[in-house]
């Protein structure tokens, strides 16, 4: 099984800690490869869905700052 990954800024440290744990399957991160403070979710969303939607059996998995807000918020409230 394929996974394509992408994430945000906000998401972007959890993303590649993510990738480690996920050796064992063929990953692809679509995304961004680099932190950038700038950049935002709706370019790594369409890239990731794109290639889910192109390719049977494969998954998709987007690390965005709504998601690592939810998550911390969760944590420490």
């Amino acid at each position: 099984m394929k996974i394509y990954i992408g994430s945000d800024h906000a998401g972007f440290e959890l993303k590649e800690k993510l990738k480690t744990f996920l050796k064992k399957y063929e990953t692809v991160d679509l995304g961004n490869k680099k932190y950038d403070k700038n950049d935002d979710y709706p370019i790594f969303a369409a890239k990731v869905a794109l290639r889910v939607a192109k390719e049977k059996n494969s998954k998709g998995i987007l690390v965005c700052g709504s998601c690592c807000w939810n998550y911390k918020r969760c944590l420490f409230s």
